[in-house]
């Protein structure tokens, strides 16, 4: 009888010792900070030097694409890079993902905005906008 509890109190102290070591792995913010379409409006905190990536839907095929409409701030972020993801489905006209890169430069605080429209069209408001403050320390 000793010996089942003493196999349970182990397995029970391996299960935390796993746990715990995933906790830390899941805790880890190394790496860059991603934001998407639902961030829109908000404010995120980063050091000089840090990544931020942007990832908001779109579907090339329509004409719409995402630009960056202003970056308050200049000295604080600076677009790095973007790129169009397509959708892995297989189907025609299908949505994709832009993905864009900014990096963090100096302390402050600066706005990202940016908005959904077609290059070509002039005067009309664009389908749809995203902005993110990002507050450099």
């Amino acid at each position: 009888m000793k010996k089942y509890w003493i196999t349970i109190m182990m397995t029970v102290l391996a299960i935390a010792a796993i746990s715990g070591i995933a906790c830390t792995a899941s805790a880890d913010t190394s790496g860059p900070s991603t934001v998407n379409v639902s961030e829109s409006g908000k404010q995120i905190t980063l050091s000089p030097g840090d990544s931020l990536i942007v990832t908001l839907d779109s579907n090339a095929t329509t004409g719409f694409s995402w630009s960056v409409a202003g970056i308050s701030d200049e000295d604080v972020v600076d677009e790095v890079s973007n790129e169009y993801q397509g959708s892995d489905s297989g189907m025609i006209g299908a949505g994709g993902q832009e993905v864009w890169t900014f990096e963090t430069l100096d302390e402050g605080t600066s706005t990202i905005e940016m908005q959904y429209s077609r290059s070509w069209e002039t005067g009309v408001e664009p389908a749809a906008t995203f902005n993110v403050t990002v507050i450099v320390k």
